[in-house]
């Protein structure tokens, strides 16, 4: 049997947000394994008949090049001591060290997935001079010696050519996002309450200064609308926005329900589902809700632009501009026949594009 690796910066503690892909290739006869970051507890999810839970040294936001190093060296000796075939490795801050480590350890195929050019790019100043300098370098040899590249947007890709990261060849392919389950997140009737849904990890790159802001000119028109967060305070990557929602939550504008390990049901209860983010690699919760069959607010940013035609399964604005986000939230309130055929466009579009059997048989298919 062959064994495959499935390489992040996630805990083990909790489940992999890659249980399609885990199912997908136990299909095919290959022995899923996960790299995780040993957090003092494994996750009742990780087992020989699911993924086997393996313990890697990562980190979210460090910068420091010897914990890179014992990044490297412990995907290495993960790969060779289990003797695994293949090595899927998700996230750019994680493709230097892991990937390069997959090859050293003995991997035979070692396929990038860049969900996201993340921050790399957008840090400012000297440090990211430096920065940039020293990960760009190693982002080459990485690229050079893995098999496939694959990017969930096609900008992404752009800009990883323009930035001579990687060669304008075959070996990098685009995506449809992480694609969602169709089955999972089943189509659901739309509400009539005017109940608008951000969910997402709560970091202002994430568009929740603009939805607040957006949702305080909404209820002055409309006052009995709902506008819920969900999703866990991130204060690992950015700054906490905490001081923010909570005057938000204080004076009735927003409803902030914590995270959530049941998403489906959420989107179920909204009949909006909004996100003004400013970059994502394809959006898996604009996926979500699309294949609930929610319209969709959402910014002309890659990676958002690519999950809604505008005006036709819901509306596409800049990024930070609240003023036209309320405005076309107001719109979709005043105009409920029209959302309904938007509502029901979303759902068609994600079951064309966005299907994760067929995202995760072109992912597979570049591995054995």
């Amino acid at each position: 049997m062959k064994k495959a690796v499935i390489l992040c910066n996630g805990v083990s503690s909790e489940i992999t947000d890659r249980v399609d892909l885990v199912k997908d290739l136990h299909e095919l006869n290959v022995q899923p394994y996960c790299g995780r970051i040993f957090d003092g507890k494994v996750n009742e999810y990780f087992s020989d008949e699911t993924a086997i839970c393996v313990p890697i040294v990562a980190s979210r936001n460090n910068v420091n090049p010897f914990v890179e190093l014992r990044s490297m060296e412990s995907v290495r000796k993960i790969i060779k001591r289990n003797d695994i075939d293949a090595a899927i490795v998700y996230g750019v801050k994680n493709h230097a060290a892991m990937a390069i480590g997959a090859k050293l350890g003995g991997a035979r195929k070692v396929l990038c997935v860049v969900n996201g050019s993340g921050n790399l790019f957008l840090i400012k100043g000297f440090k990211g001079k430096i920065l940039r300098a020293v990960s760009f370098f190693m982002l080459r040899i990485a690229y050079a010696v893995s098999d496939a590249i694959g990017f969930q947007n096609a900008d992404d890709r752009k800009l990883f050519i323009e930035k001579r990261l990687i060669k304008d060849s075959p070996k990098s392919f685009v995506t449809g996002g992480s694609g969602v389950n169709l089955e999972v997140f089943s189509e659901e009737e739309l509400p009539r309450e005017n109940r608008f849904l951000f969910l997402s990890r709560i970091t202002p790159s994430k568009g929740m200064i603009e939805y607040i802001k957006a949702a305080e000119i909404v209820k002055k028109k409309y006052p009995e609308a709902i506008f819920d967060i969900v999703g866990p305070l991130d204060s690992v990557v950015e700054n906490s926005s905490g001081s923010l929602l909570q005057d938000a939550i204080n004076a009735d504008i927003i409803k902030y329900h914590g995270a959530t390990d049941d998403v489906h049901s959420w989107m179920a209860k909204c009949r909006f589902f909004v996100y003004p983010s400013y970059h994502e690699g394809i959006s898996r919760c604009t996926m979500q809700a699309m294949a609930t069959g929610r319209p969709v607010i959402t910014t002309n940013a890659p990676g958002c632009k690519e999950t809604v035609v505008d005006g036709v399964n819901g509306f596409l604005v800049p990024v930070k501009d609240e003023e036209t986000l309320a405005e076309k939230m107001i719109w979709m309130i005043e105009h409920p026949e029209e959302t309904e055929l938007m509502a029901v466009a979303s759902r068609k579009i994600a079951e064309e594009k966005f299907d994760v059997k067929q995202v995760n048989k072109e992912l597979i298919s570049r591995l054995c």
